[in-house]
């Protein structure tokens, strides 16, 4: 591996490349295609997902929602380029790889590119925060006032152009991260499927007073104090005091997320009224159909700290009734069974409110095996957490590779063999 600075560089309004490389229009590497579906039946609809590139259409929205009529929809072949016109700013720009061709929505922009580049090379550079920007200033300079970015415009946007062998190169090492992500994205699929059929195990009970393990039914207000949110800040507060505010972003399925973390003006002679407890269990009042009932234990991470009134925190009765175990309960097929049952929906989230919770029938074994329970699904989700954490150190390896490798800033040692820089 070399350094930039060791070669030499040209500056760029990207950034500084290798004297090596070329700096093009796209228009010189690709050229448009507008190859119509007409009366073919046989090539499936796909779509370019930000996140995951292309898919088909069925398999990712689970049902038909593409037109009857595809005769105007776009081919898309394999190993050619595509994006929604106004979605592009969003990063939704895609390498067709998973047929032989395809067809998109007659929004998409298609085009090949030529033999001297790459097309997963350039695949990664447009994908680039750094290009999404450019997308951003295309669009702004074009007169397309639709939120459009069209071929005449996006074609002119220059990119670094390695020579072919420096290409192929830079993209074998990535794809050795790329292999490693998606290995650890199985494990953490496996994972959490273990943890789902444990979690049915434990919670796969009756819907009678009492469940085949002989453990009673008793609703949660019986056993623990539900506690609404603080309301939006108000002003005119006689002694306001600002104070950390959970939101229900920061609410998530088995974890507190405290990455960014508001703050919201109370009165000062309500904080220790509103103030969170070590061993509350924070649940949403509502969101996707299956994120009804996820939270988990708030530990103390920050004090004074108060949430939303779209959050619910349940103080359970530390004599009858184990956090851990209620929040695991709410979380399982079970508890998400119930919240569903009785949740206000619309087409796609779902509520419930504080009588609702209440009313949760909580399966009630010995505070002995409730501790059992919870101690088990803490197993479960600390191998999750450290996959995650795992996964999340290979894509920081990930993203500084690409903006090393991508700029030219390191440089591959082509001669050799192996897929290191």
């Amino acid at each position: 591996m070399r350094m930039l600075s060791e070669e030499g560089e040209d500056t760029t309004p990207v950034g500084g490349i290798p004297a090596q490389w070329r700096f093009l229009p796209i228009k010189n590497i690709a050229k448009e295609s507008t190859l119509r579906n007409g009366s073919e039946t046989g090539l499936p609809v796909i779509l370019c997902s930000k996140y995951v590139g292309f898919v088909r259409s069925l398999d990712y929205f689970k049902k038909k929602v593409f037109s009857d009529d595809t005769s105007n929809y776009k081919v898309v072949k394999r190993n050619w380029i595509a994006y929604p016109s106004n979605h592009i700013e969003e990063g939704s720009i895609g390498l067709q790889t998973i047929c032989d061709a395809g067809i998109v929505s007659p929004i998409y922009t298609v085009f090949s590119l030529n033999d001297e580049v790459e097309p997963d090379f350039i695949h990664r550079v447009l994908k680039t925060e750094l290009y999404r920007q450019q997308y951003v200033a295309a669009m702004n300079g074009s007169v397309d006032r639709r939120g459009s970015l069209r071929w005449p415009q996006f074609s002119q946007i220059k990119v670094p152009v390695p020579p072919l062998p420096e290409q192929r190169k830079i993209v074998s090492i990535l794809k050795v991260v790329d292999d490693k992500l998606d290995v650890i994205s199985r494990q953490i699929g496996v994972a959490q499927a273990l943890k789902q059929g444990l979690m049915q195990t434990l919670f796969g009970q009756s819907a009678g007073t009492q469940d085949a393990a002989g453990w009673p039914k008793v609703s949660l207000d019986k056993i623990a104090e539900i506690r609404t949110g603080v309301a939006k800040g108000k002003k005119g507060l006689k002694v306001p005091v600002e104070v950390p505010y959970l939101r229900v972003a920061n609410v998530q399925d088995g974890h507190i997320d405290l990455k960014e973390v508001k703050t919201i003006s109370v009165e000062a002679a309500l904080v220790d009224r509103y103030s969170l407890q070590p061993g509350d269990v924070l649940m949403t009042e509502g969101g996707d159909f299956d994120k009804l009932g996820r939270g988990d234990v708030w530990e103390g991470q920050i004090s004074p700290c108060v949430h939303q009134n779209h959050v619910f925190s349940v103080r359970p009765d530390s004599t009858k009734l184990n956090s851990y175990y209620l929040a695991a309960l709410a979380a399982s097929n079970y508890g998400r069974q119930y919240f569903l049952s009785c949740a206000k929906r619309t087409t796609n989230l779902a509520s419930i409110n504080s009588s609702q919770l209440k009313a949760f029938p909580v399966l009630l074994p010995s505070l002995d095996e409730q501790a059992r329970i919870a101690d088990i699904v803490a197993a479960a989700d600390a191998r999750i957490k450290i996959l995650k954490t795992k996964h999340g150190h290979y894509q920081s390896l990930k993203r500084g590779l690409m903006q090393k490798l991508l700029t030219g800033e390191w440089r591959v040692n082509l001669k050799s063999t192996t897929s290191t820089a």
